[in-house]
């Protein structure tokens, strides 16, 4: 089996990136049958992993195992090598959510992923640190001989539509500077923290499903990791 090690993935807390993780690999087993292992590396928080456990306490044993859930599993600096190597070629998609900092346990992490992500907003000093981490990846992981990394893409997370223009310009900005940005975006939406955030439900079938919703995000990000 092919495994594709991808994530969602920025230099700063409170970007929404655990909550895009959880619901991409929620998606991914739950809605379209792929075999998913998701590996918390917020050390020492681990709030997915701890999530998990909060979820399954709530359900019996038969229904837990109706579910078939995925597996989610803490990694450290020390263990996170051992730990995908455990899953490669078992898993359709090995998921790292890793730290909101580039710290030792976000460098490590990124030494094994393959298609990164980076959500930003339209904040001007975010997309200042946005570009750098940009090209501090770049010039670090994918243009390195022997890099895994085969790409990394920047969406707009929080899109608000009264702010398109806003957005479209940034568009056009970081096109001209090279630096790819997805097609599809993720609205502002608080749906998304309170309902679609868990590990043991896809997003309804008749959910989301606009031009602009987050399944045709997911549906693009599903798209580039297979490239």
């Amino acid at each position: 089996m092919e495994t594709k090690i991808i994530s969602i993935v920025g230099e700063k807390g409170g970007i929404g990136k655990t909550t895009l993780n959880l619901i991409l690999a929620s998606n991914l087993h739950y809605a379209k049958g792929k075999k998913v292992v998701l590996l918390d590396g917020d050390n020492p928080q681990y709030s997915i992993y701890k999530k998990r456990q909060r979820e399954l306490s709530f359900l019996d044993a038969s229904e837990i195992k109706e579910l078939e859930p995925y597996t989610i599993e803490r990694v450290s600096v020390v263990s996170i090598q051992d730990t995908i190597m455990k899953y490669y070629g078992l898993m359709d998609y090995i998921i790292l959510d890793l730290p909101g900092s580039l710290n030792v346990e976000m460098v490590k992490g990124l030494l094994y992923v393959e298609h990164i992500f980076i959500p930003f907003t339209h904040d001007e000093l975010e997309i200042d640190s946005t570009s750098n981490f940009y090209f501090t990846l770049k010039n670090n992981f994918l243009d390195n001989e022997e890099r895994v990394l085969k790409s990394v893409n920047l969406f707009f997370n929080k899109y608000k539509l009264v702010r398109k223009n806003k957005f479209s310009l940034l568009r056009q900005q970081f096109e001209e500077a090279g630096i790819p940005i997805m097609r599809s975006v993720v609205k502002d939406r608080t749906i998304y923290k309170e309902q679609y955030r868990n590990t043991l439900y896809p997003i309804p079938e008749n959910k989301e499903e606009g031009d602009m919703d987050i399944k045709k995000f997911l549906e693009e990000l599903e798209q580039l990791s297979n490239l």
